[in-house]
């Protein structure tokens, strides 16, 4: 007898509820960068989200705002260009130019296969 196989493919399905604005990082922090000259300190994490925070001792709420494009962890961050410029290295493989003052994406190079440590040379491509 003629026996047909049929062929199941199973997929899982993975997602997080979460609110609006999350003022906290979810996971472990990957990345820290100051900016001196306005106080503000920038994580870059798990959760996939670049926060940029107040460092003034006297202000209740520290958070300022979230940069998000990246899709996974990011690994690595580095502040240049007088505190201008951030750039940020994900798991996601993608390398993204923000606008560290008003925090957004300038642009996403898709440059490198898996995690990337900057250097101080990093700004020098810019």
């Amino acid at each position: 007898p003629l026996h047909h196989h049929l062929n199941l493919c199973t997929f899982q399905v993975s997602y997080v509820i979460r609110d609006e604005v999350e003022k906290y990082n979810r996971n472990g922090v990957n990345a820290l960068q100051l900016d001196p000259a306005l106080n503000r300190l920038f994580t870059a994490g798990r959760d996939s989200i670049i926060r940029i925070w107040s460092v003034y001792q006297h202000k209740q709420d520290p958070y300022i705002a979230s940069m998000e494009h990246h899709t996974d962890w990011v690994n690595d961050i580095v502040l240049c260009c007088n505190g201008k410029t951030l750039i940020s290295a994900s798991s996601d493989t993608t390398v993204k130019v923000w606008n560290a003052h008003k925090g957004f994406c300038m642009s996403t190079l898709r440059t490198h296969k898996d995690y990337h440590v900057f250097n101080a040379d990093t700004c020098l491509l810019l």
